[in-house]
């Protein structure tokens, strides 16, 4: 099963950040086609603590036959988080209105519902970490 790790069926998308400029994780990788999507976190006994995995389109997951105990943070299309669901139980969870769920090793997702977040390297999420004023501004870097 090592051969369906995250990090070999879904494409890397650099790190996740939040709006405040704390790196979540520094390895995310993006299931947006069918075999990583289909794969999730079964593959990855162990997720690292600066692992995440983001699944879209996606407003449900579920925790039958994961190994390892993960968190879930549901997003909407401009990366505000909606739910946060840590430890995801196996029976799973769903969030309507989001549009991509993060997982997580469990504790990794610092995460809280009206926090923004990017990936370093894609155009998921269309701010791309520039927030408007009203919420602070644009983070300077990311930090840990």
């Amino acid at each position: 099963m090592a051969t369906f790790r995250i990090s070999r069926v879904a494409r890397p998308c650099g790190a996740l950040v939040a709006d405040h400029g704390k790196i979540i994780a520094d390895r995310a990788y993006l299931a947006d086609s069918a075999l990583p999507r289909g794969v999730g976190m079964l593959g990855t006994p162990h997720p690292g603590n600066d692992e995440a995995l983001v699944l879209v389109p996606c407003v449900a997951v579920h925790g039958v036959g994961l190994r390892a105990a993960i968190g879930a943070a549901f997003v909407d299309q401009e990366g505000t988080v909606l739910r946060v669901v840590d430890p995801l139980p196996w029976r799973g969870a769903i969030c309507r209105g989001a549009h991509a769920v993060i997982e997580a090793a469990t504790g990794v997702l610092a995460l809280s519902p009206g926090d923004r977040v990017w990936l370093s390297d894609s155009t998921l999420f269309p701010h791309g970490g520039n927030f408007p004023r009203e919420s602070g501004g644009a983070p300077a870097h990311p930090t840990r």
